[in-house]
């Protein structure tokens, strides 16, 4: 009985796999998609904080004008 037990849960096992993989597999371009999307905008947002202005930068024509 515990042999039976221990394939039925192998095979189990097995099963949940391969329906992960199935899944996988049918909705690949989906999940590419997503992927994509979620890489650009990763990237945009990168980009975007490269040209943020310092947060003194208003007093930068302060100091100039002084010397």
């Amino acid at each position: 009985m515990k042999t039976a037990r221990c394939i039925l849960k192998i095979v189990a096992t097995v099963m949940a796999f391969v329906a992960v993989v199935c899944a996988v597999m049918a909705f690949w371009d989906q999940i590419m998609d997503l992927v994509d999307t979620i890489i650009d905008k990763v990237e945009e947002k990168r980009a975007n904080r490269c040209f943020e202005p310092e947060e003194f930068d208003d007093f930068a024509d302060y100091d100039d004008s002084i010397m």
